[in-house]
């Protein structure tokens, strides 16, 4: 620094002093300069981040300290623009979405190789959340006789929306769903192959028929929730169910 402090110059540019900043940032163990680091993450959405949150490895820094003291799950933009439904999913279990550039992923990707903290970006909830489902299924003879009535509308429900004989997916009522938080109604699980549906929904007709068509909409067409795809497969079935409904 004092090499290029002299006194024919009237302005230092930051390139002067940047490497002492990050070395002081790096060495902050202080509250107070901890949370406005984590700060500086939030602001990004609105602009008003500080410069020194383009230096990639204070804003890893930040985003590694914003990781221990909340529950966020990174995102980038483009994952923000495609995988809607993966952030429902975020957004209901309860983290914070929290949108960052390819370059901080890449580096929060790669330091749990080198020892550093792992961070939950969208593949590792992801992960998270396909191991989170756990089942306990319930046998058709242990139904009680009200719900086994509601259970048997299946068939004359899906051929409602045109799905009939082979076309129908195994149906399977499971008294649980996941181990984590537990408000998961149905879900379409292509390892088994089978729609689960927790055992509460057949406490009610409409209950069950809503998230029957919901899932099945999933199984058979391949479309994911909160995607324009999956939108017009419900419009769809609202239309056949309409036209149904009419003719009779």
């Amino acid at each position: 620094m004092k090499k290029r402090l002299n006194r024919e110059r009237l302005n230092v540019g930051r390139t002067t002093y940047a490497e002492r900043v990050k070395s002081i940032l790096k060495n902050a163990r202080s509250k107070p300069v901890q949370e406005l680091l984590v700060d500086q993450v939030r602001k990004r959405a609105t602009g008003a981040q500080c410069d020194e949150m383009s230096w990639i490895e204070i804003s890893q820094m930040a985003l590694n300290l914003m990781n221990e003291q909340a529950d966020v799950a990174y995102v980038t933009e483009q994952e923000l623009q495609f995988r809607p439904d993966v952030l429902d999913n975020i957004r209901s279990d309860g983290y914070e979405v929290v949108v960052i550039t390819e370059q901080q992923k890449t580096r929060l990707d790669a330091q749990p190789f080198t020892g550093g903290p792992q961070v939950r970006t969208l593949e590792t909830y992801v992960q998270e959340y396909n191991t989170s489902f756990e089942y306990k299924f319930v046998d058709y003879v242990n139904l009680t006789n009200e719900e086994s009535r509601i259970y048997d509308l299946m068939p004359r429900i899906l051929a409602l929306v045109g799905i009939a004989g082979n076309r129908i997916p195994q149906i399977r009522v499971s008294e649980i769903m996941r181990v984590t938080t537990d408000n998961t109604e149905g879900v379409w699980d292509s390892s088994i192959p089978a729609i689960v549906i927790r055992r509460s929904k057949l406490a009610s007709l409409i209950g069950y028929a809503a998230t029957l068509l919901h899932e099945t909409g999933h199984a058979t067409t391949g479309t994911m929730d909160a995607t324009r795809e999956f939108e017009e497969v419900l419009t769809s079935y609202l239309g056949h169910t309409a036209t149904a409904a009419i003719n009779r």
